[in-house]
């Protein structure tokens, strides 16, 4: 019978367990010693050869897994070893492991829906989403990001019963080559990998991630036209398109004309709004009607981060008559469509599209977050501190104590936001009082 070279001390032995098993060979190594000095020990696994047993040992010392020990057992543990193994504590150790092995052998769909339930927002949490813009905490993506995310899934079908620990670069890349879909879809596709890899790392399902190995999906008519193009961080309306903007003249026609007229102003009265404001698109939509406070020349909203939430923010004088136009004490939130429901994004995007845009090249390339810069640069331009800019936009101060950044007080921000005549002017400056 051909004998083993002994193993180096600390580094495990292969074990005869005895006569009548049928893996009658067990990997043991030495997990610490106990109060008295004995050592205690902890089988790996067992095999029906000696050779299989040292094998293990062997891969083991290579890629050290983390080790499920009985709770008694580990805390007899008073000595580890000057190389201590990666030890669990738990009740049940077999469970652990049986976990374990079903974690081995989830398919590419099964971990999808495990990935789904605990990242993604549910139909319910989605709706809450889009109407009130809020979303639970434990929940990283919104309701856009995970509708592609989904769709990503359902372009993926090949991929479904597969088993997603023995997924590498070379399956996703010949799974894009093979779908035959467009660049976007790609895209998509190859995010909701990087995510399921990111959370399979994080479950212990996987040892290491593979999507991150796939090649950048680019078009080469988009290379070329990113190195031709110059980019503008902020696009900024003229003064010519806000007089275009205020006196502008309805121009559309056909069927429901009326109707169209009136979504036509509706995008016309909200950017002007925004330009006096300097809100986000979706905190003037989520204005409600109770924070409103016209008498006093301001209202209470805000979106998206801290700095941001319930602010206070001055109405100026040149457009409190559209609030007063969209205002109904009866309605819930400020803008209402003709169905009862609240204005939403979509909603907005839609009219934008089709009711708004193709009529108007004279504002051509404009989005309704430009009106957010817009705002901030004329406040800048006039000489406004940036502690008052910041507290009506809802930007995070740096360089101040929030004390201060929270006190600058409304009488303060209307000083100010009334100065806002998008006409050529001197220039001013507003100082805040608590400075």
């Amino acid at each position: 019978m051909y004998e083993f070279k002994k193993r180096s001390n600390g580094s495990g032995c292969a074990t005869y367990l005895g006569n009548g098993r049928r893996k009658p060979w067990g990997a043991k190594i030495t997990i610490g010693k106990d109060i008295n000095g004995k050592n205690i020990y902890h089988f790996i696994s067992t095999f029906e050869t000696q050779l299989e047993a040292l094998v293990c040992l062997e891969n083991y010392h290579k890629n050290p897994t983390p080790l499920y020990i009985k709770e008694d057992k580990y805390n007899r543990i008073a000595i580890f070893p000057p190389k201590p193994y990666p030890l669990v504590s738990v009740e049940n150790p077999n469970k652990k492991m049986a976990d374990q092995l079903k974690k081995d052998t989830y398919t590419f769909k099964q971990l999808f829906e495990k990935f789904k339930e605990a990242k993604m927002l549910t139909n319910e949490e989605a709706k809450q989403e889009k109407i009130y813009h809020i979303r639970p905490k434990n929940k990283p993506f919104g309701r856009n990001y995970c509708r592609g995310m989904i769709t990503a899934f359902h372009n993926s079908v090949a991929l479904y019963d597969k088993v997603y620990k023995d997924l590498r670069a070379s399956d996703f890349i010949k799974h894009l080559k093979e779908s035959k879909k467009g660049i976007d879809s790609q895209r998509q596709m190859v995010n909701l990998y990087l995510n399921l890899d990111k959370f399979a790392l994080e479950e212990d399902i996987i040892d290491k991630g593979y999507a991150q190995f796939i090649p950048n999906i680019s078009n080469k008519k988009e290379v070329k036209k990113a190195k031709n193009k110059t980019v503008q961080k902020e696009r900024l309306f003229t003064y010519e398109q806000i007089d275009y903007l205020w006196n502008l003249k309805t121009r559309s026609n056909g069927l429901k004309e009326h109707s169209k007229k009136e979504r036509e102003m509706f995008i016309r009265d909200f950017w002007l709004m925004l330009l006096y404001s300097g809100m986000r698109a979706d905190e003037l939509l989520s204005l409600y009607t109770v924070n409103i406070f016209l008498d006093d020349n301001y209202l209470i909203g805000g979106l998206k981060t801290e700095a941001g939430i319930n602010r206070e923010i001055p109405i100026h004088p040149a457009v409190k008559h559209l609030y007063e136009k969209y205002y109904n004490p009866n309605n819930e939130f400020l803008f209402m469509q003709p169905n009862g429901n609240k204005v939403d994004y979509d909603y907005y995007l839609y009219h934008f599209q089709h009711n708004f845009k193709n009529l108007h090249p004279e504002l051509s390339g404009h989005t309704a977050h430009d009106a957010r810069h817009m705002l901030r640069n004329e406040l800048r331009k006039l000489g406004v501190k940036d502690i008052i800019i910041n507290s009506i936009l809802g930007h995070t101060n740096d360089d101040v104590g929030e004390d201060i950044y929270s006190h600058v007080s409304i009488e303060e921000k209307f000083e100010a936001i009334k100065m806002v005549t998008y006409k050529e002017q001197k220039k001013l400056y507003i100082l805040a009082s608590n400075q």
